[in-house]
C-alpha cells in the first residue's frame, strides 16, 4: 500500500507525518549531517551543498511534500523570507523525498524561492517525522534551532547571520498530547505497512466502527494503494460530536446532541476503490446510529444566512489548487488567519460559518478546489466581507433560506416482548459493540 496523505488532528493544530527510520535525531549545537540531493532544482547550475561549501552562510532546511498541506500554506511565507533575504549570506533549501517528477510538476504550479533538493535519506539522517519541520544551519555548519517554519522571522536569521547568538523558540508541538498524537500516529502508520498484519483478502467495500480509547488522541488519515485504486478512510478516538457531521454533511454548529455519554470514542473505518466519503453519508448515518444507540433526526427552518456569491474578480483571485494530494481548511480564531489548501468553495463555506457564527451557504456554483491565506476580521459583517472579496473575489450577500439540522437523541430502552426473537432482531448491534454493515441508502 501506498500511503498517498495521512493528516492528523489535535484540537485546532494539525500535521501530516510518514513513517521514517529510527536513526538518532541531531540535536541543537551538534554538526549538521551532510546534504546529498540526488535532484537539486532553483540552484545554479553546478550548485554543490557539501559544508565546505555551504560554509559561512546560515542554511535552513525546510522538510516538506507535495502532499503535505501544512507545509504549501507555509510557501508565501519561506518565500517572502527568502526575498527579503537575498542579499543576505542565509540560503534557503526545502528538501522532499517524493519522486523528482512529482516535485518539478509541482514546482510548474507553484513558485518556490528556495532551493528544492531531493532525497530519500536525509529525512532519516535528521531524524525528521513530522511535516513541515524546520531546521536552521549555522555559519559553522552546526545546527541552531528546529522548529516550526511559522516561528521563523528575518531578524533571527539576519543576527544569526551576523555571528551573533540567537535565543531560536524551541519547536512548537503545541500541547502535550501532541507528542502523543505523533506517537500514535507512527503505530497507526506501521501497523499499516506490516504486510504480516494484512489479511489474505481484502473486502471491496467495507464500514466498521468500533469502540475507541476515551483517553486516545483522535486522528484522521487516509490512504490510497496505487495498483488497485483501493481506498481507505479512517477516524480514531472521535467523539459523536465528529461522526455525526460526517454522516450527515451539516457543520457541527448544526447539530444538536441529547446524548449523555460524551465521553465515549469510536474508530471509524471505510473502504472502498475509489473511495468517495460524500457518497457515503447515508450508509455511515446507520452505521452510527446502529453502534451508537442513537437517534438522527433532520429538521429543517429559514433562517438569516449569509450567501457566498461570485464576483467578477473570482476567475482572477481564486487560486487553483497545487497540492497533489493532502487538504486543509482552518481558521484560527486567536489570529484570524484563514488558511485553505485543496479546498472546494462546498467546504470553505462552514469554515467561514464557524468562524462568523451564522450559516453560510455557498451559491457561487464554481468548481474545483482552491489554496489560499488571508486574515478574515470577523468583528464585522462588513469586514469578512471585503476581506473574501479582496482575496478571493467572493462576496457575502444577506438572505433567508432554509437551513438543515440535525438531532441526535438516545434510543429508547428496549422493552421486554412476549414475541418470539427474529433473525434481524440478533443481528442488531447492542451500543458499544462494533458495527459492520453494508450501504443502504436513505429513503
Amino acid at each position: 500500500m501506498t500511503l498517498k496523505r495521512v493528516c492528523a488532528f489535535v484540537a485546532v493544530l494539525s500535521f501530516a507525518s510518514v513513517v521514517q527510520g529510527r536513526a538518532a535525531t541531531p540535536t541543537v549545537g551538534q554538526p549538521a549531517p551532510a546534504l546529498t540531493f540526488t535532484q537539486l532544482y532553483n540552484a545554479p547550475e553546478g550548485t554543490k551543498t557539501d559544508w565546505p561549501s555551504l560554509h559561512g552562510k546560515v542554511v535552513v532546511l525546510e522538510f516538506w511534500a507535495t502532499w503535505c498541506a501544512p507545509c504549501i500554506a507555509q510557501i508565501p511565507h519561506l518565500n517572502e523570507l527568502s526575498q527579503s533575504l537575498a542579499s543576505s549570506n542565509v540560503q534557503f533549501i526545502s528538501v522532499d523525498d517524493e519522486d523528482p517528477d512529482v516535485v518539478k510538476t509541482f514546482m510548474a504550479k507553484k513558485h518556490m524561492e528556495s532551493w528544492v533538493g531531493v532525497s530519500k535519506t536525509i529525512f532519516d539522517d535528521y531524524g525528521v517525522q513530522a511535516r513541515p519541520t524546520t531546521i536552521v544551519i549555522d555559519t559553522q555548519g552546526r545546527i541552531a534551532a528546529r522548529l516550526n517554519p511559522e516561528q521563523l522571522e528575518k531578524d533571527q536569521l539576519v543576527a544569526l547571520a551576523g555571528g551573533k547568538p540567537v535565543a531560536f523558540p524551541v519547536e512548537d508541538s503545541g500541547p502535550p498530547e501532541l507528542a502523543k498524537s505523533k506517537k500514535a500516529m507512527q503505530d497507526v502508520l506501521a501497523a499499516m505497512k506490516n504486510p504480516a498484519a494484512k489479511d489474505a483478502v481484502k473486502p471491496l467495500f467495507e464500514i466498521s466502527i468500533r469502540p475507541g480509547d476515551p483517553d486516545g488522541t483522535q486522528m484522521t488519515f487516509t490512504s490510497t494503494d496505487s495498483e488497485s485504486d483501493q481506498s481507505s478512510y479512517d477516524m480514531k478516538n472521535a467523539p459523536l460530536s465528529a461522526l455525526v457531521p460526517l454522516a450527515e454533511g451539516v457543520p457541527e454548529d448544526r447539530i444538536t446532541l441529547h446524548t449523555d455519554d460524551a465521553k465515549a470514542r469510536y474508530d471509524l473505518h471505510l473502504s472502498a476503490p475509489n473511495l468517495d466519503v460524500k457518497k457515503l453519508a447515508p450508509a455511515i448515518e446507520i452505521a452510527v446510529s446502529a453502534a451508537a444507540g442513537v437517534k438522527i433526526s433532520h429538521l429543517a427552518s429559514e433562517e438569516d444566512v449569509y450567501v457566498l456569491q461570485a464576483t467578477p474578480k473570482a476567475s482572477t483571485l481564486l487560486a487553483p489548487t497545487v497540492s497533489t494530494h493532502g487538504s486543509m481548511c482552518s481558521f484560527q480564531g486567536s489570529t484570524g488567519k484563514l488558511t485553505i489548501v485543496n479546498t472546494s468553495l462546498d467546504k470553505l463555506a462552514p469554515t467561514l460559518e464557524k468562524a462568523l457564527k451564522v450559516p453560510v451557504v455557498n451559491e457561487t456554483g464554481i468548481p474545483g478546489e482552491f489554496d489560499a491565506g488571508f486574515t478574515l476580521p470577523k468583528d464585522s459583517f462588513e469586514s469578512a466581507k471585503a476581506a473574501l472579496e479582496a482575496n478571493l473575489g467572493l462576496t457575502l450577500v444577506k438572505a433567508r433560506r432554509t437551513i438543515d439540522h440535525v438531532v441526535v437523541d438516545p434510543l429508547p430502552a428496549p422493552t421486554k416482548s412476549s414475541q418470539p426473537t427474529t433473525a434481524a432482531d440478533k443481528s442488531a448491534p447492542t451500543p458499544g459493540e462494533p458495527a459492520q454493515m453494508i450501504a443502504v441508502p436513505r429513503q
